[in-house]
């Protein structure tokens, strides 16, 4: 008789923990709604950008692309919200003996000059996008890695704001690190509310 007591003591406490997670998952994204796409913006790169580095707990970054300038329509003191996305090609180690390349691989999404406000990137603008795979020496192997991002930016003296994109890698298990972003495409949108 105790069995069925225990099964359901148990159910109800799952229920509660699931509750709880749920309710963290849900207060953890940020919604946008009613706003109204006014632009686009594409930029195409067919420019291979390589970081690397050679010592224990480095950490090194290049631009990925140019900055590019996007406007944002609003009047001074209005916002517009960007959404940036971005497909690249890319390959982790391989092209050097002495990086095998085994660290923490990110997009660094900067607006005019800061980390996005919105996300999903932590405070310095990075969008981890590989961690620890190793390459096989001199083996260029390459995968397209997606990311999006959102960001709301305020007009303030200027409606143009700068987009700027670096590839970073750092060391995360003591033998360097090297990546490189082979073509790309970037696409901003422009919203208003």
């Amino acid at each position: 008789m105790k069995s069925p007591r225990l099964f359901e003591t148990m159910a109800v406490f799952a229920l509660a923990a699931l509750s709880l997670l749920a309710t963290q998952v849900a207060t953890a994204q940020t919604v946008i709604s009613n706003e109204t796409a006014v632009s686009t913006t594409f930029v195409v790169n067919k420019t291979p950008a390589t970081v690397k580095c050679t010592k224990a707990g480095c950490s090194a970054k290049t631009p990925m692309l140019a900055p590019v300038t996007v406007t944002c329509p609003a009047a001074t003191g209005q916002t517009c919200t960007f959404h940036i996305s971005l497909d690249a090609k890319a390959s982790m180690g391989g092209t050097c003996k002495t990086c095998p390349s085994a660290g923490a691989d990110s997009f660094q999404f900067l607006v005019d000059d800061a980390a996005p406000t919105i996300g999903p990137t932590d405070a310095n603008g990075l969008y981890l996008f590989s961690k620890n795979i190793v390459g096989i020496e001199f083996l260029d192997i390459r995968q397209s890695f997606p990311a999006s991002v959102l960001t709301t930016v305020t007009n303030s003296g200027s409606s143009d704001h700068t987009v700027a994109l670096n590839l970073v890698c750092s060391d995360t298990i003591g033998v360097g690190c090297e990546v490189t972003s082979r073509w790309s495409t970037m696409r901003v949108d422009v919203f208003e509310p």
